[in-house]
């Protein structure tokens, strides 16, 4: 007996165990009673052990039967899940996609790529919130959602989008008018515009650690404002690599320090990840999403 045939015997074994009769088997397998006899005939010729004893009207395991179907359970179960767990590439994209993201990172990293998404996956969909709060996926009815910081819901599966890093930076008109600091120790007389009351940051190189309370001038739960505030000269700011590069490249904002390691207490911002709710099977059309923007967000 190769493969195929056994493990459709080993099948059929498990479904005679758990029906309780060949004829009840048959009926839920769509075979003839017949057909479920001779597959069972066969796998004890092939084991070379019995594994049910049969009589008019009672169906019983023997002890090789027993250890067998519980092994052969655990196989079958493996079997579809993995059948499952492949299935979201054969299918083809499509269908409604809900997906909720940080206002920042949809304005700065999803906004500009949609039309692109949306031509190349005509099948999709595609519902887009904005939201920096924790969320319940499947409350919301939510199929991915996208996060910075750690991941730490471990009913979740977290995907991996990009590392993010903090800089600190400034406009050239502000350091014009307030001069260029050296240090993290030179920070304590220049204003900051910090993120919802986060101003403990921290400072490490070479082994080196520098801890300075921010001088918060301006403060605000919105990246966006913070961005521009820091562009306008009102201060220093910390802000992540990957939602600033058009104003660095543009010289509208300068790093300082890069040589700095620098993160801000209470607050982490390690990297940018996606939470999907299910362990076995993921649908083309999330696939789609993540394979689409996980290039975008790193560029």
């Amino acid at each position: 007996m190769d493969e195929s045939p056994l493990l459709s015997a080993m099948q059929t074994f498990v479904s005679v165990v758990e029906s309780g009769s060949f004829s009840e088997s048959a009926r839920r397998l769509g075979l003839s009673q017949p057909s479920v006899s001779r597959q069972i005939n066969a796998l004890e010729n092939q084991l070379g052990v019995r594994l049910l004893q049969r009589t008019t009207r009672n169906l019983s395991l023997t002890e090789a039967g027993q250890i067998y179907y519980e092994k052969a359970r655990l196989i079958q179960r493996a079997v579809t899940e993995a059948s499952q767990a492949i299935s979201g590439f054969k299918e083809q994209p499509a269908g409604l996609l809900r997906v909720s993201a940080p206002h920042t990172w949809v304005e700065a990293k999803i906004a500009p790529h949609l039309g692109e998404f949306m031509r190349t996956y005509p099948d999709i969909r595609l519902e887009l919130f904005c939201n920096d709060s924790r969320q319940d996926m499947v409350e919301e009815r939510l199929d991915l959602v996208i996060r910075v910081g750690r991941p730490a819901d471990s009913s979740y599966i977290a995907i991996p989008f990009c590392k993010v890093k903090l800089l600190l930076c400034a406009s050239p008109d502000y350091l014009a008018q307030a001069g260029q600091p050296k240090t993290p120790a030179d920070l304590h007389n220049h204003s900051f515009i910090v993120f919802d009351k986060f101003t403990k940051t921290l400072f490490s190189h070479k082994q080196e650690l520098y801890s300075i309370n921010l001088n918060a001038r301006l403060t605000s739960n919105s990246v966006a404002a913070i961005i521009s505030a820091t562009v306008q000269g009102t201060g220093f700011s910390v802000l992540p690599d990957l939602l600033i590069q058009q104003e660095l490249n543009s010289g509208k904002l300068l790093q300082l320090m890069p040589e700095q390691q620098i993160e801000i207490e209470g607050l982490p911002v390690e990297e940018v990840f996606a939470m999907y709710s299910s362990r076995i099977q993921m649908p083309a059309k999330v696939r789609a999403f993540l394979e689409f923007f996980k290039t975008r967000f790193a560029e």
